[in-house]
This record gives C-alpha cells, sequence and structure tokens, in this order.
C-alpha cells in the first residue's frame, strides 16, 4: 500500500475547535507517531464525534465499503451508533483504515 494513502488526513475544523476533539487527536497523533497500537484512541474519538457532533458524521459511504452494506442490512437499526462510528472514522483516519471497522 502506498505510505500517502496511510498518512493521518487533515481533520475538519471543527475537530480543532472542540477541545475534547482536539485532545483526542493529539493522543492519536502520539500513540502513531510511537508506533504502537492506537485501536482504542479511534473508537475514543469516533464515539465522542458521534455523541457530541452527531450532524458532522458522514453519509454511509457508497462505494469502496464493505462494512457499510452489512451496517445497512441490520434489523436492529444502530442502537449503540457502531454505523455512525464507522462513518465518522473518515474525518481523521486514512479510508484504508478507516473502512475495516
Amino acid at each position: 500500500m502506498d505510505p500517502v494513502d496511510e498518512q493521518l488526513p487533515v481533520p475538519p475544523p471543527f475537530m480543532w475547535a472542540c477541545d475534547d476533539c482536539a485532545e483526542l487527536l493529539d493522543a492519536l497523533a502520539e500513540t502513531v507517531t510511537a508506533d504502537a497500537g492506537c485501536f482504542t484512541e479511534q473508537m475514543a474519538i469516533a464515539r465522542h464525534i458521534v455523541e457530541e457532533h452527531p450532524d458532522a458524521v458522514p453519509e454511509s459511504h457508497t462505494t469502496g465499503c464493505g462494512q457499510c452494506p452489512h451496517y445497512a442490512a441490520r434489523s436492529d437499526g444502530d442502537p449503540r451508533g457502531v454505523w455512525a462510528q464507522h462513518r465518522a472514522r473518515d474525518l481523521f483516519l486514512p479510508a484504508s483504515v478507516a473502512r475495516l471497522l
């Protein structure tokens, strides 16, 4: 995979305007820089976005995502916001990583 595709994207401005988002992004950057596992940090940011910035969660992916059709087919909807968290990951992770969960 191309290393450029794996770089963290620049998060949208609303994330830098939110102290909690900025703190969570800094924690993610530190773990990525240290080449440590960063799953917990990813999930914390996604959960925060879904809970505190629900209008910023992107719509479902229309192409190139094997997860969105699976989530859309669930009969119980999205009771814990997992699909929304999946989509929110696009705001701060490269698509190749964001769409794994």
